[in-house]
């Protein structure tokens, strides 16, 4: 006969296993994609796009992505005065 106390284990696991295979099929929770930041970008820098994520889901910072044509990211910070004009430029943007 099984105890009470297997039974409870095995339920427990088993709903971990559950719930950690379900894991990658909910929806994409937004976490910063932004762990350094530059501070102003080079004149040099081919820049190919530039996207600006505003504070949503678990990120509460402006995040600046610069997009590359060598395919390298650079992460801008938005409090820096390059930073600033990107922002208030694609403000005035949106708003027109």
């Amino acid at each position: 006969m099984v105890s009470k106390t297997t039974v409870t284990v095995l339920s427990v696991i088993a709903l971990c296993l559950a719930f950690a295979d379900a894991l990658p099929r909910l929806p994409h929770l937004r976490r910063c994609r932004c762990i350094t930041q530059a501070e102003q970008l080079q004149s040099s820098m081919r820049i190919s796009n530039i996207k600006i994520f505003f504070k949503q889901g678990l990120c509460s910072n402006i995040e600046i992505i610069v997009n590359l044509q060598d395919n390298k990211r650079i992460c801008l910070n938005p409090d820096s005065e390059v930073g600033r004009k990107m922002i208030s430029f694609m403000k005035k943007k949106m708003n027109n």
